[in-house]
């Protein structure tokens, strides 16, 4: 795919030359590839740190030996073509980066390093390097690494908890040093002090609740369905939005990635329409497809109308899939690489709807770890068809 794909999008460029380098570049704003991928790691990193306050130095050391390790593997297939990696050592920085936000910071020093050589020789450098691959090199490393590892990153149904920092020990905590947490009587992460000698607390992941749930797996209290999942297996909403719940480095906390997300909109780096096309077609997927009904032995459909003792459950539901796991992180770094995303604004749509929709078909019914990711790797496979099928119809006369 042309590397014109990486001009920034709130920007048309002139007809003038500007003497600026290697495309993409917009003319008109004078920006180079460099300096937009600098900025999409400046986001990527924002995350890193929200990240690292939650997780510690656990978290810490797995970015590190992600970047690290992209950054080595890089050079060392530039020195062995004997010519400079296109793009820099800024987009292995990159893409190692985001190799580390995706993994739980509980995971072996070797994880992240094979995730981020796997993503150099596996997912950019067969393809000729930036401008060229087909599919996002991070999520190349990071499906790898779960393939390989699959007990620590839980391809079958292995649902044990894990630990996040209580409020007391942010940044210099031990992820060791856990004890786990009953959710019934859990008034939330700002309101629950751990006791002496306890650094983080263990949970299970909201998105492997929430397959659980579709699966017919919670017990029920006469006609609430609901109630029991809100009540006694899911934190407090307010926790996934800051980040007080397990998961990948990256994928706790649902405001770092707003701000990082709207950053990168806001430098017209990401078109709009794809993350909210994204969490829109995870809505209305979460909204409609249906959970198990054990009083019944059959299906609920349309969840989010689920109403219980003057409550609105269903709408709360929805919102969990929106706010748990890597939706959140998809739809604003990941989905949007400008390499394996459509170059129209209304592809970028229907892209990101697939995507969402995907991702939530897989959580309840399927993979309720990395689903996003593996949403995001099979729509880049049809980005070429979804352009050809969506480009702009040109006006005239077929001449004869």
């Amino acid at each position: 795919m042309s590397q014109a794909t990486l001009l920034p999008l709130s920007h048309a460029p002139s007809s003038r030359n500007s003497g600026v380098g290697h495309a993409p570049v917009s003319r008109s704003a004078g920006y180079t590839h460099q300096e937009i991928i600098r900025a999409q790691t400046m986001a990527a990193g924002l995350v890193a740190v929200w990240g690292i306050l939650f997780f510690g130095s656990a978290a810490t050391a797995v970015i590190v030996i992600s970047v690290a390790t992209a950054i080595a593997a890089d050079l060392l297939i530039g020195l062995s073509i004997r010519r400079p990696v296109l793009g820099g050592l800024w987009h292995a920085a990159l893409t190692g980066m985001l190799i580390g936000l995706t993994l739980p910071a509980t995971v072996n020093w070797y994880v992240p390093a094979v995730g981020s050589l796997s993503a150099i020789l596996l997912g950019k450098a067969p393809f000729g390097g930036l401008g060229h691959y087909i599919w996002q090199p991070a999520l190349v490393g990071r499906v790898f690494v779960q393939l390989l590892f699959n007990s620590t990153l839980t391809l079958g149904a292995s649902y044990a908890p894990e630990p996040v920092l209580t409020r007391d020990h942010l940044l210099f905590g031990d992820l060791r040093k856990s004890t786990p947490l009953e959710i019934p009587a859990y008034d939330g992460w700002a309101e629950t002090r751990g006791p002496a000698g306890i650094d983080a607390f263990t949970m299970e992941r909201p998105q492997r609740v929430l397959h659980r749930f579709a699966d017919g797996q919670m017990k029920l209290e006469g006609s609430l369905r609901f109630t029991p999942l809100l009540r006694d297996y899911l934190p407090p909403w307010q926790d996934t939005l800051v980040g007080a719940v397990p998961g990948g480095i990256g994928e706790a906390s649902t405001l770092a990635v707003l701000v990082a997300g709207l950053y990168l909109i806001y430098r017209g780096y990401l078109r709009w329409q794809l993350p909210v096309a994204l969490l829109a077609g995870a809505a209305m997927a979460a909204a409609i497809l249906p959970v198990a009904s054990p009083n019944t032995g059959g299906f609920r459909w349309l969840p989010i109308v689920a109403a219980e003792n003057g409550r609105a459950v269903g709408l709360a539901y929805v919102l969990y899939h929106l706010t748990s796991g890597q939706i959140m992180l998809g739809a604003f770094l990941l989905a949007g690489d400008m390499i394996t995303s459509p170059k129209r604004a209304r592809a970028q749509i229907v892209f990101g709807a697939l995507i969402g929709a995907v991702t939530i078909f897989m959580r309840l019914y399927g993979l309720p770890e990395g689903e996003c990711y593996w949403a995001i790797l099979g729509a880049n496979s049809f980005v070429p068809f979804i352009d050809r099928q969506l480009k702009r119809p040109v006006l005239g006369i077929e001449s004869e």
